[in-house]
Formats: structure tokens, C-alpha cells, sequence
């Protein structure tokens, strides 16, 4: 086999670096606003360029199972009444049914990569105090989603990087919110299950505060839940793309007294736009699934990261995995969100310059500060630790078999009722609180001026790219790892480097030569 079959293989069935994921995920959106882009010319609209959003998309999938099991069991819709859209008189609650394609494609993503690596994650073993944590964080995220106008990947890879005000304040909130989960949560035992990514070869060969999740004999199919959760899953995903295809009339719901389209469907939206927002969820799932990619553990190794490096023992006496202590040490979610970041902009910047297709998210209440944002932020923040993963990285843990993921895509369900249900409450409340109106911070310092607009992005683009390259000196220097493995070695082989590398194997900390920390202490199986 050559040197080049040997990396291909190696690529395919192996896991990646948070830097490559990021890459591809950046990738996936830029396939996400070519479809939008060519989607919205056909129809002689102005192109207005917007990343992947998943949360509006969510709450129809949602609905449109809901609807599926009205139909199914004959049973009455309890969102025919009391909500309404600028005041006229409405029915269904905040959303008809449809279907997110990069959300299927994101779960197809995760499965695929379970079937190259030979290694489906239902082995993984999560006790019912884990489980009943994740359907808690799935319901406080959906419902935080809501409040914050989006979930972490809107706000975190797609406003921040495009300067949206309402998106910075939510990350902030999200930050505070996921630091006081964090910390209450080690308390009850969950620090164990903080992981970014379960491979059963190095779970059987780690350390015991790292084998929480492995149990010799375990067969999840006795359990309940598992058979619940995984129905549950199937059903989401089947009838939403059979919806999407077919666009039954069983599924069609009623708005303002009449009944509507299954929406993005393939009759409204085109063959060609399902395929290409299709793939670019598959791609950015495939990329997500190869190394445990996603949004909220950027935040945690932003705010923890230097504070690891420099009391490591601290956190594993909290029960905190050691490969996680080195992923926050390493900078490396932050990396490969950064490079995700850059990919992206770089495109929407070459696209409003060049081909006069400028960023969307603006000319609504979504988009605006609002009391919302910080509430939501918080729910957001506190609730992807609790489901150990952001909104996205459930999709492709769908598609991988992690069943606390299943568990908390349940509590994503619960999560979204109060909204639904009390829809005009809640858009009173966002429209009371409105904070700031403007919508991207170069709107703020230079109101109406486009040149300077593109420039202030402009250099915010820069920025981001010497943030990049600022983290991977700064995650190298507080691992002893060089740039180069950082930037190339999946996290697993990364940590076995760092092993191998100190006194006694004990590894490299703060660029030392030291010995390591003791390892995190087992803690008792629920």
C-alpha cells in the first residue's frame, strides 16, 4: 500500500484534529450558502447570505411529527388554538410542519462515520442520573434556542464571526450559564462524562477516571430506554424526509384557516437546493463525528483552558477525564471553531465584494438584543453541558448511537412546548425587551455606510485569522505538544504523544518536562 492509500485509509477510518473538522464544517457552510445563494437567484430574490441555522428548521420537524401522530392515532391537535401571527388569529402554535435538510444531513454524517470506523457508539454506557441529566439540558436548550433566537451554532458560528450584536451578548450569557452547569454538575458525578468523543480503543486502555462510560458485558438493547429513544429518533428523521419528499396532505397544517405546505419540502424549495443543503449537513456531520467538533467546548477551553494548564491536579480530583484536561489545556475546540470561522468569512467577504451578495440575519425581532438573549444564553450555555454537547454535535451523536443524545432529543421535543403553546406571550415579551435595534456592530459604529461596513469585517476577518494562529502557539506551548501535532493529530493520539513525552511517561505540561498529574479517581457506576 502507498504512503497515500495509507493516509487515505488512515483519514477515513480514524478520527481527525478539532483543526480539520473545522475546516470542513466551514466547508459545509459555505456548500449550505451556495444552495441558499442559487435557490434565492432562481426566484429573483436579492442574495442574502446566512450560515447554516438548524432551531427554526428543528421546532417544524418537530411539528411535523406531532402532526404525524395526530393523524396516526386520530387523536385532537392541542395547538389549533390561542396563538397568532401581527395579530391576526392563527393556528398550529409557532411552527407548520417541515424539515431541516442540513439537520438530516448532519445525522446521516454521524451515521456514516459510525459505519467507515466499524464502531457504532451505542457501547457507550451512561448511567440514569446521566440520562435523566441530558433530557433536562435537551429541554432547557430547545427552550433556551427560543428565547435566545437560535441555538449555539447560530450564535457561535455564525454571528460572532459575522459581528452580530444580539449573538455576542447570547455567548456570553452562554458562557456563565455552562460555567455554573459545570460546576454544580461535578458535584453530582457527571465531570466523568465530560468527553468530547468516545472511541472504545482508547476507553478500554485509559486511565479509570476515564472508563466511566465503558462496562464490560453491557447491551444497551436491554435496556428500555434505548429501544424508546431510538424509535423516537427514527420517527423524527423518517417522517420529516418522507414529508420533505412527498408532501403528503396528512401533514400539511392549518395557518390562519388554511391548510399549509409541508415546509422546504422538495416541491417548494427544488431538487437542487435539498441536495446541496443535504450534503452540506452530511459534510458537516461526517467532519463533526470525526472528532467530537462543536460549540460549547470552545467556550469551555476559552474560559478553563489556562486555568487547567496551570492547576491540572485541581480538575482531575474534580473527576474531570484527562484527555479532556489536555482537549481544554490545548485550545483545540477553540482552534477549530477559529478555523471554521475563518473558512466561512472568508467566503462571505470574496461574495459581498465581488458578487454583491452581502450577510443576512438582520430586518428582524429574531435578530435583535433583547432580554431574550440573556436568559436564553444562559439556558444555552447550562444546557449543553448538561447534554455533554451543543445542538449540532446531538445530530451527528444521533447518527453515531450515543444514548444520552437520544435521551436528550426527547427533552429537545418537551423543550419547545412552552413556546409553541404560548407563542404570542413570548413575542410580546421579545418585542418589550428590546435592548439595542441595531443588528451587527458595524451597523452601530457606522450607520448606513456599506464601504465601511465591509471594511470593519474586513478586519475583523484578519483578526480572526492571527486569533488562530494566536491559539495554536498558546495551545503548543501549554501542552509541550508541537503546532504541527495540534493542527494534524486527533486528540487521542495527541494525548498518547503527551503521554510518552515527560518524565516516566508522565507527559509535557506548560512546555515542561514535568511529571503529570495523578489521574482523575474512579468514581462509583450508577
Amino acid at each position: 500500500m502507498s504512503i497515500q492509500q495509507s493516509r487515505f485509509k488512515s483519514a477515513i477510518t480514524g478520527q481527525w484534529s478539532f483543526f480539520w473538522a473545522g475546516i470542513t464544517f466551514g466547508v459545509a457552510q459555505i456548500v449550505y450558502m451556495i444552495g441558499l445563494w442559487i435557490q434565492s437567484a432562481q426566484a429573483g430574490k436579492d442574495v442574502l447570505l446566512k450560515p447554516i441555522t438548524v432551531t427554526t428548521d428543528l421546532g417544524k420537524m418537530f411539528r411535523g411529527l406531532e402532526v404525524a401522530i395526530y393523524d396516526l392515532f386520530a387523536l385532537p391537535d392541542f395547538e389549533l388554538y390561542g396563538a397568532s401571527i401581527d395579530g391576526v388569529a392563527s393556528s398550529g402554535g409557532a411552527f407548520i410542519p417541515g424539515v431541516g435538510w442540513p439537520i438530516v444531513g448532519m445525522i446521516i454524517g454521524g451515521w456514516i462515520v459510525a459505519r467507515v470506523e466499524k464502531e457504532s457508539r451505542t457501547w457507550v454506557y451512561y448511567p440514569w442520573h446521566v440520562l435523566v441529566i441530558s433530557f433536562a439540558g435537551g429541554a432547557l436548550f430547545s427552550y433556551g434556542t427560543r428565547l435566545a433566537g437560535g441555538c449555539t451554532l447560530n450564535h457561535l458560528l455564525g454571528g460572532i464571526p459575522l459581528l452580530n450584536i444580539h449573538s455576542w451578548i447570547t455567548v456570553i450569557f452562554m458562557a456563565i450559564g455552562g460555567g455554573l452547569a459545570f460546576y454544580f454538575l461535578s458535584k453530582v458525578n457527571m465531570s466523568p462524562y465530560f468527553k468530547h468523543q468516545e472511541t472504545l480503543a482508547y476507553v478500554k486502555n485509559a486511565d479509570a477516571g476515564e472508563r466511566m462510560t465503558y462496562r464490560e458485558g453491557y447491551n444497551p438493547r436491554k435496556r428500555f430506554i434505548f429501544w424508546f429513544s431510538l424509535i423516537f429518533s427514527v420517527a423524527f428523521v423518517g417522517v420529516a424526509v418522507w414529508g420533505g419528499i412527498f408532501n403528503p396532505e396528512s401533514l400539511q397544517s392549518l395557518k390562519n384557516g388554511e391548510l399549509v405546505a409541508f415546509s422546504k419540502s422538495v416541491d417548494s424549495k427544488g431538487w437542487f437546493y435539498v441536495i446541496l443543503t443535504l450534503v452540506a449537513g452530511i459534510i458537516g456531520g461526517f467532519g463533526m463525528a470525526k472528532s467530537g467538533f462543536g460549540t460549547e467546548c470552545s467556550l469551555v477551553s476559552a474560559e478553563a483552558g489556562d486555568m487547567m494548564a496551570k492547576n491540572d491536579s485541581k480538575y482531575a480530583k474534580m473527576g474531570v477525564p484527562k484527555i479532556t484536561r489536555t482537549l481544554m489545556r490545548s485550545y483545540l475546540p477553540l482552534i477549530g471553531i477559529m478555523a471554521s470561522w475563518v473558512v466561512m468569512l472568508g467566503f462571505m467577504m470574496f461574495a459581498w465584494l465581488f458578487m454583491d451578495a452581502g450577510p443576512a440575519f438582520s430586518g428582524s425581532l429574531k435578530y435583535q438584543l433583547t432580554a431574550g438573549n440573556l436568559i436564553g444564553g444562559l439556558f444555552l450555555g447550562a444546557g449543553a453541558v448538561m447534554l455533554v454537547g451543543c445542538e449540532i454535535r446531538s445530530y451527528m451523536r444521533i447518527g453515531m448511537g450515543y444514548l444520552n443524545t437520544w435521551v436528550g432529543f426527547i427533552g429537545f421535543a418537551v423543550g419547545y412546548l412552552p413556546f409553541t403553546l404560548f407563542y404570542d406571550a413570548h413575542k410580546a415579551f421579545l418585542s418589550n425587551t428590546v435592548m439595542i435595534e441595531s443588528y451587527k456592530w458595524y451597523d452601530l459604529m457606522a450607520p448606513g455606510n456599506e464601504v465601511a461596513h465591509k471594511v470593519i469585517l474586513g478586519v475583523w476577518w484578519i483578526i480572526l485569522a492571527l486569533g488562530l494562529i494566536y491559539a495554536v502557539r498558546r495551545g503548543s506551548k501549554a501542552t509541550g505538544a508541537s503546532s504541527n501535532s495540534l493542527l494534524n493529530k486527533n486528540t487521542e493520539d495527541l494525548q498518547h504523544e503527551i503521554d510518552a513525552g515527560g518524565v516516566a511517561g508522565g507527559g509535557f505540561y506548560n512546555g515542561a518536562n514535568v511529571p503529570a498529574p495523578v489521574p482523575a479517581a474512579p468514581e462509583t457506576r450508577g
